[in-house]
């Protein structure tokens, strides 16, 4: 079991883009915070980027695409003391239709395409924990990943000159961009990482989780997983609760919760719901969601 796939297609993940703008300098946009992650991509040109809560600005050369996973206040602009042209709200909208903002001359030397990710329960999923404040992908970088290149060139050429289906092709194409940046920031993290990220790459802490991912509805117990992996079980516990940051059996139940909740919003009745994720019956199920969610799962259902 490929883990980042199984988590990155349970993400389901809503994409929009919001606009794109031509920069003429000077020109300097402040981001508000979000609720959702926030994501650029830059043309070739370069500018400086300040996080909020960094207190050193980075310089973005050549472009590249840049990703905001937990929505933070952020600002762009072409050089530290231009004066600042708008503040910007970017939240995913589902009804907000894609805008182009043409330069109003010729001297446009940037190309900023903003829009937004939403999850709707990003508390379940330990890969967006172990994120950074900001992935930045240079241009450079992006050469070196198969496909990536193409991607941010497809959605640029598609934002500049729409035809029709331009916006779900816009929405299908920054899917696939979202997992090249996250594949392509898990590659690059180093042997030393912590976190979820540095599980995927133990190799039987990884094994483990595959397992679990693979079969959620088997009633796994410590030892046979410690087995599985050729590890003690007091090695193997410690070993996963360190890097994945909670105890096997606890991930284990959360990721169950995790896939009750889509069965729910899919109508799925409880017993096959029960079935599904290996409880004895629609009884045991109904005890254990209202212990791990705080409610019954047929309230839960009610509230979509």
């Amino acid at each position: 079991m490929d883990v980042l796939t199984d988590v990155l297609n349970a993400l389901e993940l809503q994409e929009w883009i919001s606009a794109r703008r031509e920069l003429t300098p000077p020109w300097h946009y402040n981001f508000a915070a979000s609720h959702d992650m926030i994501f650029h991509l830059l043309s070739s040109s370069g500018g400086y980027l300040s996080v909020e809560g960094d207190p050193t600005p980075l310089r973005i050369e050549g472009g590249g695409v840049l990703l905001f996973p937990f929505g933070h206040a952020h600002s762009i602009c072409d050089e530290l003391t231009s004066p600042l042209t708008q503040v910007l709200h970017v939240d995913y909208s589902a009804q907000r239709e894609y805008q182009d903002f043409p330069a109003a001359s010729d001297a446009s030397k940037m190309a900023v395409l903003c829009g937004a990710f939403h999850v709707e329960h990003p508390g379940a999923f330990p890969l967006l924990h172990s994120l950074p404040k900001v992935i930045h992908i240079p241009a450079e970088q992006g050469h070196t990943v198969e496909g990536f290149t193409e991607i941010v060139q497809l959605i640029a050429r598609e934002a500049a000159t729409p035809r029709l289906g331009a916006e779900v092709m816009l929405r299908r194409l920054t899917e696939l961009l979202f997992i090249h940046v996250i594949r392509a920031w898990v590659e690059q993290q180093a042997a030393s990482s912590r976190g979820w990220i540095a599980a995927l790459r133990d190799q039987p802490i990884s094994t483990a989780l595959g397992l679990i991912h693979q079969s959620p509805e088997r009633g796994w117990k410590v030892e046979e997983l410690a087995e599985a992996v050729a590890l003690s079980r007091a090695v193997f516990s410690a070993r996963f609760t360190r890097l994945v940051g909670e105890p096997p059996i606890k991930y284990l139940t959360r990721w169950r919760m995790y896939r009750a909740t889509r069965l729910l919003k899919d109508n799925v009745e409880m017993e096959k719901i029960a079935e599904l994720l290996g409880y004895e019956s629609a009884v045991a199920f109904h005890k254990a969601f209202k212990r791990e969610i705080g409610m019954p799962p047929a309230r839960y259902r009610k509230l979509g």
